[in-house]
């Protein structure tokens, strides 16, 4: 879905992952973690704030819930299903 909206897409793994991190027109990045349940591993969380420590142009932060919709430490959680009618 990132590449048909013509997002230049890369995968990030440093003692933890991010599954997306999208490079925007303007040099700004967007991680996102996609965890297909209500229940988020806290290493999913990690994995993402670590990688905002390490790279200052993080603009926004997401996981991809089932259903789960809130903001927490930064971090957007938005129902897949949300996401992709956006």
């Amino acid at each position: 879905e990132l590449k048909r909206r013509g997002k230049s897409v890369y995968y990030w793994s440093n003692k933890g992952e991010v599954d997306f991190v999208v490079k925007e027109k303007d040099d700004s990045l967007t991680s996102m973690n996609v965890s297909y349940s209500n229940e988020i591993d806290e290493r999913e969380i990690n994995a993402l704030l670590t990688f905002k420590k390490q790279f200052s142009k993080t603009k926004e932060i997401i996981i991809l819930t089932k259903d789960l919709e809130k903001k927490e430490k930064g971090i957007h959680f938005i129902p897949l299903w949300k996401w992709l009618l956006e």
